[in-house]
């Protein structure tokens, strides 16, 4: 787990029995009806948990206020994201994060989420100095493979691209011929860098560990210490994709990917000078658009 998340999603139901017990009875009332079937009772409607508890619009604002939230929208908020691991698929997580009852507000709570995702993330992977060694392993390779698939295949698409400014030897396996060659070719000296998030796409997952099998250094870059390709991995960076919408988040990944990029350049020593090389590539082929 990245160090932050229970500090930043504390458990709202432990927040709401807390509040109770300093107010008064309706809201010890609110608080037994918002117990029974925890957490998807916190998901009815505003009328459904007052009518229940015998209870009034102002009752319930004075727990939510007292209990650290603004209103239900965020109360909701914070139960879909204790349900996220039960969310599976891009229909459930639609039909639970953004119903009727949690629109509202919905923007807010999707900056300050993402924001919190990529602090959390970046704090925990430089602390624990994961992300300085995956660029000491980047720039000591012979040769390096970025693998992606389905929408992972954007993000090794970027990390290619952005490592591929800086460094030689940078081969995205993107079609069936460059993952035959990178199967043929590799050995002990190189190292690919798999992007892999939940769900996870088989041919990544596949192409991963045959490669590790031949002893190619191997760093994940994915969603979870549980997901298939961390046990596989001999470095993986977890990135936080806790979301408010439908489908879950790609910033963290991103800052991820971005941060590795940048370490490796500014730890490279041919890095400026292959950039400027490569500048002088787009000049020659005149790749660029000019304003």
């Amino acid at each position: 787990m990245i160090a932050g998340y229970a500090s930043f999603w504390s458990e709202p139901l432990e927040l709401l029995n807390d509040a109770a017990e300093g107010l008064g009875e309706a809201e010890r009332r609110l608080t037994g009806t918002l117990t029974e079937d925890y957490p998807h009772s916190l998901l009815r409607s505003s009328s459904e948990i007052l009518e229940a508890a015998g209870a009034c619009h102002r009752d319930l604002h004075r727990l939510l206020s007292t209990a650290g939230f603004r209103d239900l929208g965020e109360l909701h908020a914070r139960v879909t994201e204790r349900l996220n691991s039960q969310l599976r698929s891009p229909k459930e997580r639609f039909r639970t994060r953004l119903r009727p009852a949690v629109r509202a507000g919905l923007v807010q709570r999707m900056a300050e989420t993402e924001a919190a995702g990529v602090t959390a993330t970046l704090a925990y992977l430089d602390d624990s100095g994961a992300l300085e060694l995956a660029a000491s392993s980047i720039l000591a390779a012979r040769r390096r493979f970025v693998i992606g698939e389905g929408k992972s295949s954007a993000f090794a698409q970027i990390l290619a691209a952005d490592l591929g400014s800086v460094l030689s030897n940078v081969g995205l396996l993107g079609d069936a011929d460059r993952r035959l060659d990178a199967l043929t070719d590799a050995g002990a000296n190189d190292l690919a860098i798999a992007v892999s998030l939940r769900r996870y796409d088989r041919m990544t997952v596949q192409l991963t560990e045959s490669l590790a099998h031949r002893g190619t250094s191997v760093i994940a870059v994915t969603d979870s210490q549980d997901a298939p390709l961390a046990s596989t991995a001999d470095l993986a960076l977890v990135a936080c994709t806790r979301s408010t919408s439908f489908v879950d988040s790609p910033t963290a990944v991103v800052a991820v990917l971005h941060a590795l990029a940048t370490l490796v350049a500014a730890r490279s020593k041919a890095a400026q000078r292959r950039l400027e090389r490569r500048e002088e590539a787009h000049r020659l082929l005149d790749h660029h658009v000019r304003p």
